[in-house]
């Protein structure tokens, strides 16, 4: 229904629009009971006006039991009550879907969810949000701008779905159910709005400049100021169309790496925390993260150790309809030396193929202007879903000659099968010695990954009342050299006893078994380095999760028995506590304890301890510490930030980073870096 009159975000819905307005309820489980009526009522209701499409919840909440972990932005799904609308203005279930959360504190949640298999948490779009409390409920207004959403022209009729989280009961409601196997982000089973009129898409511009200061004091070097200045334009000439530029890009307010003990053979993979490259990452985002990806955008703008490079600037194309969707960008870097540049470039395709079929292809390079050399990758892949629970995710990929490098090829396939209680998955990697994407990411190089994982999900009727489900799962993975196919390492992880309880929390223990064939020296940790040969041990595993949405909470994962040819015993425990919505804070400890070990057989501890707060004063205003401490590294890692959003995806940071050595005895030149930052972004849409 159109709203007669300025709705007042409130989160009150006592507006006479909101009043006169249709009602959908009759809110089902999806989880813990498929299609059994929810415990509690939720009543929505939709109005929209000119600018914005509104959405206004009103969710019963009898005894006024809350669980909110935090007020952060882009908070936990299912540890947090939220209520949260789903939009598919296409009503095609190819198309990425929008999320938009909210919890009862009024904090917000935005998230894109391609083919009920990915979920870019990392999108932000420009909307508001408001809840209300009372004795027995919490309602929410939503207000999001027609300019923050991609629809077809004419349209009337959208796909529309409405999910609620219970958390004090661990339950998941929706409006139109879907199976339980599936997130509210499989639109194939939702609804729909209808007598919709959105203004027809326009062109405007939305402007986003920044000023930042940065003081410095790296070791050995004078201390440094720096003021820049920079931004970001975005031209959306439509509703499926934008060009953006970028020019002094800087990340100074992203979040810190989390730091970890590598026990294993392949690279460790740090995930992209820089805004300007989360921005529509799933279109360009092809293979499987942590294994292989012919584009990685952490390759841009940082070194090999994860130190920033500068960016000069650069320019991103986007494209999507209901039927195809177009991408590109390009980066230019200034190299580590400061003399030379390097230029990124990325150009996606992607069409609809029927219902359910998609194709694309997509070409990658990275030219060095001190080599004079350009790395091209060439990649092409798909996503078929023959039936609901099956899907197909085909890739291959060839990296050209140039220079002294010869083609190398990449083949990666994927096949996943999921219903209620049973979920399998396939996942084939082949990476030839030659294939190089130097704008991408390879966890190794040479090598043949197998890796199958089957689990098997039973109902609680014959179990205690208080268990939910009970699971079996084994997994495979395998690992050969590509050129000639010679065996490298395998490992069998089997936990035949896993449940869930009915607040959320589980516990699982079981058996992991390895077969190591090492071809060189391998050093897990600095002091440690085991000798080439054939390696054959088990070790036995418990993990554990407490109620992740209580205000105390704890999990963990427990390993022990042999490790090559020594011991190896790992203890990995995460403790949260939430004594206030406003006050979070926790802590994660990483012990290993090596011992057996040749030549000399000492015991070795190390340690990684990260302790971390978040202070909140309202969803929009947070301060947050966090430390890490790493034996393995010899380092000690403290980052302080605040942050205020004094309006829409508007913020003011200050940001203070210290990197220092912890023994000073073990280094000939001790690190005592300290950085400080104070950046001011803008948003002003035109």
């Amino acid at each position: 229904m159109k709203a007669g009159q300025k709705i007042l975000l409130d989160g009150k819905l006592n507006d006479p629009d909101w009043i006169r307005c249709t009602a959908a309820t009759n809110f089902l489980q999806s989880y813990p009971s498929e299609k059994s009526k929810a415990s509690f009522e939720t009543i929505v209701k939709v109005l929209y006006d000119d600018e914005n499409i509104y959405i206004g919840a009103v969710c019963n909440n009898p005894g006024n039991k809350i669980l909110v972990q935090n007020l952060k932005r882009d908070f936990i799904y299912d540890e947090n009550e939220l209520f949260a609308v789903l939009l598919d203005p296409f009503q095609d279930v190819q198309n990425p879907i929008p999320q938009f959360a909210v919890t009862p504190y009024s904090s917000q949640r935005d998230l894109l969810i391609y083919d009920d298999r990915v979920f870019d948490v990392n999108w932000d779009a420009v909307w508001k949000a408001k809840s209300f409390i009372t004795d027995s409920t919490w309602s929410t207004e939503i207000a999001i701008p027609w300019s923050s959403i991609r629809y077809p022209s004419d349209s009337t009729t959208w796909g529309i779905n409405f999910n609620r989280n219970i958390r004090s009961k661990f339950e998941f409601t929706g409006w139109s159910i879907w199976p339980m196997a599936y997130s509210a982000g499989r639109m194939a089973y939702a609804g729909l709005v209808t007598n919709l009129h959105p203004p027809k898409g326009k062109s405007n511009i939305r402007l986003q400049p920044y000023t930042l200061l940065n003081v410095s004091k790296l070791t050995g070097k004078e201390t440094s100021t720096k003021f820049q200045p920079g931004g970001e334009v975005k031209w959306l000439l439509n509703t499926n169309t934008s060009l953006e530029g970028t020019i002094n890009t800087d990340f100074a307010q992203a979040d810190v790496d989390r730091q970890v003990v590598n026990l294993n053979r392949s690279s460790v993979f740090f995930p992209e925390r820089r805004q300007f490259f989360l921005d529509n990452a799933n279109l360009f985002s092809v293979g499987r993260n942590g294994i292989i990806q012919p584009f990685f955008s952490r390759r841009i703008g940082l070194d090999d150790n994860g130190n920033p490079l500068k960016i000069n600037g650069g320019l991103r194309f986007i494209h999507q309809t209901g039927k195809q969707a177009l991408g590109a960008l390009l980066i230019n870097q200034k190299d580590k030396d400061t003399t030379t540049n390097s230029w990124f470039g990325v150009i996606r395709g992607q069409k609809n193929i029927g219902a359910t079929g998609r194709f694309g292809s997509m070409v990658t390079f990275r030219h060095d202007e001190k080599t004079r050399l350009t790395n091209t990758v060439v990649t092409f892949d798909g996503f078929i879903r023959p039936t609901p629970p099956f899907y197909i995710r085909p890739m291959i990929s060839a990296s050209l000659p140039y220079g002294a490098a010869k083609t190398g090829f990449a083949v990666f396939n994927e096949l996943g099968y999921i219903k209620n209680n049973v979920q399998f998955n396939w996942f084939q990697t082949v990476v030839t010695k030659d294939y190089n994407a130097e704008a991408g990411f390879l966890a190794r190089t040479d090598f043949i990954n197998t890796r199958p994982e089957f689990t098997l999900n039973f109902r609680k009727h014959w179990l205690n009342d208080r268990i939910n489900y009970f699971k079996q799962q084994i997994k495979i993975d395998m690992y050969h050299r590509a050129t000639d196919f010679k065996f490298q390492e395998a490992s069998i992880s089997f936990a035949p006893f896993w449940v869930t309880f009915n607040n959320g929390a589980g516990f699982a223990f079981g058996l992991d078994s390895y077969i190591q064939s090492l071809q060189g020296i391998f050093s897990p940790v600095p002091t440690i380095a085991i000798a080439p040969g054939n390696y054959t041990y088990f070790r036995p595993f418990i993990d554990f999760y407490s109620n992740q949405g209580a205000k105390y909470s704890a999990n963990g994962s427990f390993t022990w028995g042999k490790f090559y040819n020594g011991n190896l015993s790992t203890y990995d425990v995460t403790l949260r506590m939430v004594p206030v919505t406003k006050i979070a804070t926790g802590i994660r400890l990483t012990y290993n304890r090596f011992s057996g070990f040749e030549p000399n057989k000492k015991t070795i501890n190390t340690y990684l301890i990260a302790p971390e707060i978040r202070a909140s004063l309202n969803p929009k205003i947070h301060l947050t510490g966090f430390y890490q401490y790493n034996t393995v590294t010899n380092l000690g890692g403290l980052n302080l930030r605040f942050a205020w959003e004094y309006k829409p995806l508007s913020f003011v940071y200050l940001v203070f980073n210290n990197t220092k050595t912890l023994d000073k005895k073990l280094v000939t030149t001790p690190v005592n870096d300290n950085t400080g930052v104070i950046k001011i972004s803008y948003i002003k849409q035109l």
